[in-house]
């Protein structure tokens, strides 16, 4: 199968690293990203494997950066001719509504990955979804918000790269309580501060290193607050990833996180993480408290965990196995002489 992805999350590595994962299931995967996107640039290459990537120019939208246009998205997209166009971008943005004319331009089948879980959709997000073969939701709530989708599946939007994602050796685990992330008020750093003074804010660090912070530390903790503006809608990456790295985590049950750790999506719930109620400084720091006592068995159940169901190699081959089916049915509309469109 001949799988196009395109997005401007694509120009960061922990994308990259995944859609390897999915070139290396047998497949050929091209990668279309803005050349640069904010601090981060990319360039063309052909390689490893199967795995293409072509960095075009973007053009930012006026007043809202997610408007953006790239400069020779169809001419790279019509030379790949993939079965299936893979676009990463809510439903609502200018680039979405440019994949889906190319798509139905072109004849490709169409999956888009969505991860809002606060907003519903605008009449014309509601008139692009009936476009999309596939919608690959980021959490299950998205799913109530797109139910005029045909075809769904909830993934994450990568998987957790465990060859990566590992103690290091070399890393004494010094810290006993951490955070790591952005430390604003809705990933909860002023009730971790109540909770347990003495945690440590770890500073931020390039995506390469992140093995050697993590290893730093007993516990992670990922305390996030739902407000009436946002809501966590990804997998939680800095919890996945320090639990692959060997920390016990200690989180809210805020926004998409008890559906990922708490057993929603894998129908078991995570041995490394303790769960505790958002906004409750005493159930807080009593399961900060849980999880120091007993971190290394909680790392080390997580890692094996996290491996299962959330791994990269997992998530590819779930992933490869949903937009098959979306280009099967596809190409079964076509054959039947039918409209795509709904």
């Amino acid at each position: 199968m001949k799988i196009a992805v395109a997005g401007h999350s694509l120009i960061h590595p922990r994308q990259q690293r995944f859609f390897l994962q999915v070139a290396e299931l047998g497949h050929q995967v091209l990668l279309v990203m803005p050349s640069q996107w904010g601090t981060l640039r990319a360039t063309s290459s052909d390689g490893p494997g199967d795995l293409l990537s072509r960095a075009l120019p973007v053009l930012a939208g006026e007043g809202d950066m997610y408007q953006y246009r790239l400069v020779g998205l169809e001419g790279t997209l019509q030379e790949f001719q993939p079965d299936i166009l893979y676009v990463q971008q809510e439903m609502t943005c200018h680039f979405t509504g440019s994949c889906i004319q190319l798509a139905r331009d072109h004849g490709w089948t169409l999956a888009a990955f969505v991860w809002e879980n606060l907003r519903p959709l605008t009449d014309e997000g509601k008139e692009r979804l009936k476009s999309v073969d596939l919608l690959v939701c980021g959490n299950d709530e998205a799913v109530r918000l797109h139910p005029e989708a045909r075809f769904w599946t909830v993934l994450p939007q990568v998987g957790v790269d465990m060859d990566h994602f590992q103690a290091r050796p070399d890393v004494s685990r010094e810290t006993s309580v951490a955070f790591a992330g952005r430390a604003v008020a809705e990933k909860g750093i002023d009730l971790l501060g109540q909770a347990w003074p003495t945690a440590r804010l770890l500073a931020w660090t390039d995506f390469r290193w992140l093995p050697w912070l993590y290893s730093q530390a007993k516990v992670i903790v990922c305390h996030s607050l739902d407000t009436p503006q946002w809501k966590e809608q990804a997998m939680p990456y800095v919890a996945v990833e320090a639990l692959a790295n060997g920390c016990a985590v200690v989180a809210s049950d805020a926004g998409a996180i008890p559906f990922w750790l708490g057993g929603g999506f894998s129908g078991r719930p995570c041995p490394g993480a303790i769960i505790t109620p958002q906004g409750d400084v005493a159930g807080l720091r009593q399961g900060i408290d849980a999880a120091l006592g007993n971190w290394e068995e909680m790392g080390q159940a997580g890692r094996v965990w996290v491996k299962q169901y959330l791994g990269s190699k997992a998530v590819a081959q779930l992933l490869v196995e949903r937009l098959s089916l979306a280009v099967q049915e596809h190409r079964n509309t076509l054959a039947a002489g039918r409209s795509v469109d709904v």
